[in-house]
């Protein structure tokens, strides 16, 4: 993996756990402890731009990736998913449609290897299957649009 990478995959981890605090937290967190929560996690200032940029970006399209994960699974309700696979799922929605630079399949990956260190053993097939309809649709809207 190049420096470039490691950066963007250092930085997802990092928004991770941000948006995760910011959901146990409120509002408040985001607002006032993100800084600190960047800073303390990491010495590499590209790193912290792109966290922070991740961490508000997910926290913000958080309604919005929560209404399109409740239409791909819908025998569930948001809510009765593991706090962090709701937010790894948040996390991967915002960068499938707001981080065009990043290749969809980059960031499917990206999300099964985090639910893979971060939940149970079961949520990387399921966070796989989700994200898989998501970028299928988004790939589908994105063509019709263009």
């Amino acid at each position: 993996m190049n420096t470039i990478n490691q950066k963007r995959s250092t930085s997802r981890r990092i928004a991770l756990q941000a948006i995760y605090q910011a959901e146990v937290q409120g509002d408040a967190f985001i607002a006032q402890m993100l800084p600190t929560f960047i800073n303390q996690a990491t010495d590499d200032n590209d790193v912290r731009q792109l966290a922070t940029r991740m961490a508000c970006g997910a926290w913000d399209y958080r309604n919005d990736a929560d209404q399109w994960a409740s239409r791909l699974i819908p025998r569930w309700t948001i809510t009765r998913l593991a706090a962090v696979d709701r937010n790894i799922l948040r996390l991967a929605l915002w960068e499938l449609t707001h981080e065009s630079e990043t290749p969809g399949k980059v960031v499917v990956d990206e999300a099964i290897n985090m639910a893979k260190e971060y939940s149970t053993e079961d949520s990387s097939a399921f966070i796989n299957g989700v994200l898989d309809a998501a970028m299928k649709q988004h790939n589908l809207l994105t063509d019709s649009a263009g």
